[in-house]
């Protein structure tokens, strides 16, 4: 299989044999071998894709079910669209993710990819995302532009009114200046109280004599708790006294 050189964004420079690359869903894949194997010897992997021409890693975990099934695909035999990759690419410094394959599945991927040609300087592959647009003539600016706006004819604009009569200050104090296109507005002031007064909140009425006699009535009940519990402090401190003291 062939050798791509690999040019890394580190500076460094790493030499990977092409298993195979397809095109799926306008993206690039690019797979190499990994040169190594795995815990039960069997051949690793590095699955990279393509990105305006540099090999970038898989990151996101859907794209990387995408691209797992696709390898599925031509193990088991099924027609994708291979991709041309050129003998020198740049890449990331991490530009894979690594996956273990059977000894036969590997044989099956790196002997079923039939390379393309290289495409023309005039032919655009999938690979490459650079979007190409016709060349504008000045001329074609100028017409365009003329047709939409028209260039060259003076903008027509309406005179503002000029007879129309000067507003006096006793207009403005009597609000009589009329706008056209605008209906006057007056306005209107309510002199008559009842509303108000019937808004009115009232102050609400308290029985002073019954809020006097619940005062004193919660005062002789906290006396009499104070008399009760200071004649169990008493008796607790004879007793403790006693006690301590071995007087029966």
């Amino acid at each position: 299989m062939a050798k791509v050189l690999l040019a890394l964004a580190s500076g460094q420079q790493s030499e990977k044999e092409l298993i195979t690359s397809f095109i799926n869903d306008g993206v690039q894949y690019i797979i190499f071998d990994g040169e190594s194997t795995g815990s039960m010897g069997l051949p690793i992997i590095l699955v990279g894709k393509d990105n305006y021409g540099k090999v970038v890693g898989i990151t996101d975990a859907e794209e990387w079910k995408l691209a797992k099934n696709c390898l599925k695909k031509i193990i088991s035999g099924e027609q994708v669209e291979y991709a041309y990759v050129p003998s020198q690419l740049n890449a990331d410094d991490i530009y894979y993710r690594q996956l273990t394959l059977p000894i036969a599945s590997f044989d099956l991927l790196k002997n079923s990819y039939v390379a393309p040609e290289a495409p023309n300087s005039s032919q655009v592959t999938a690979s490459d995302n650079t979007p190409i647009f016709e060349p504008i003539q000045p001329e074609d600016i100028i017409n365009s532009v003329s047709s939409q706006t028209g260039v060259g004819e003076t903008p027509i604009f309406n005179e503002p009114a000029t007879n129309a009569a000067p507003v006096t200050s006793e207009q403005i104090n009597n609000n009589s200046v009329s706008i056209p296109g605008f209906e006057a507005f007056t306005p209107e002031y309510n002199n008559n109280q009842s509303n108000l007064n019937s808004n009115t909140i009232d102050n609400p009425s308290v029985d002073t004599n019954s809020t006097n006699a619940a005062l004193n009535n919660n005062q002789n009940n906290y006396e009499e708790l104070k008399r009760e519990f200071m004649a169990s402090a008493e008796k607790l401190f004879d007793d403790l006294y006693k006690k301590f003291n071995h007087i029966d």
